[in-house]
């Protein structure tokens, strides 16, 4: 998710979120994710490995589980990213192939994603940014089940303090109505290696719409 020569561009954003697809990992060094998410109907549990393999290949492991009543379903997929356009200044793009394992209610099948994804960093009356979109088709028992997704995130880092993030996620089936999560959130430094994020997550969806986000991020 960085290149060594973003690395000054990046100095006080060192830890960019999972979601971040756009740039690939520096080699021999990745990122992890812990996250959580609460809610009076169920909870979801999620991680995230991403290592660099080369300067043009990010290889990683996304896992996911959810008991909410209304969307019980996990994923286990392994993935590639490979780069489009990485620079030191403008838009980066990239995009990602997956493949793995996932559930909807009690059946496992086969489950493949392609991303598309592009972000830069920013700069505005003295603060420091980025902003990061990813364009994804998934496909789910063999393709009997496919959806288009679109995730976007937004850091605005502070000299002192939390810095914010807003996040929003959307996920159109194919058969099915649009559904949407708005995640706006905090990040704490906990060491130059370690961030906690906690915030809120509103969806458009479900009985309990408003729960409570808690993630562990860390840099190796």
């Amino acid at each position: 998710m960085r290149l060594p020569i973003l690395i000054a561009l990046i100095g006080q954003l060192w830890s960019l979120p999972a979601l971040a697809g756009a740039w690939l990992e520096q080699k021999g060094g990745g990122f992890t994710s812990t996250a959580l998410r609460a809610r009076a109907s169920g909870q979801e549990l999620s991680g995230y490995v991403a290592y660099g393999v080369s300067r043009r290949l990010t290889f990683g492991l996304d896992l996911h589980h959810s008991t909410d009543m209304r969307t019980k379903s996990a994923h286990a997929l392994v993935f590639a990213r490979l780069p489009l356009r990485q620079s030191d200044q403008g838009w980066q793009l990239a995009f990602e192939l997956a493949s793995g394992v996932g559930r909807e209610g009690a059946q496992w099948s086969g489950m493949r994603r392609l991303s598309l994804s592009a972000g830069r960093g920013l700069s505005w009356q003295g603060r420091d940014g980025w902003v990061n979109f990813d364009l994804t088709r998934e496909w789910r028992r063999g393709g009997d089940l496919t959806a288009w997704k679109l995730d976007s995130a937004l850091g605005i880092a502070r000299e002192t303090g939390p810095s914010v993030i807003l996040r929003t996620e959307l996920y159109q089936p194919d058969d099915g109505e649009m559904i949407w999560k708005a995640l706006p959130g905090l990040r704490w430094q906990l060491s130059h290696q370690r961030e906690v994020l906690t915030g809120l997550e509103w969806r458009s969806f479900g009985a309990e719409r408003l729960g409570l986000t808690v993630e562990l991020w860390h840099r190796f």
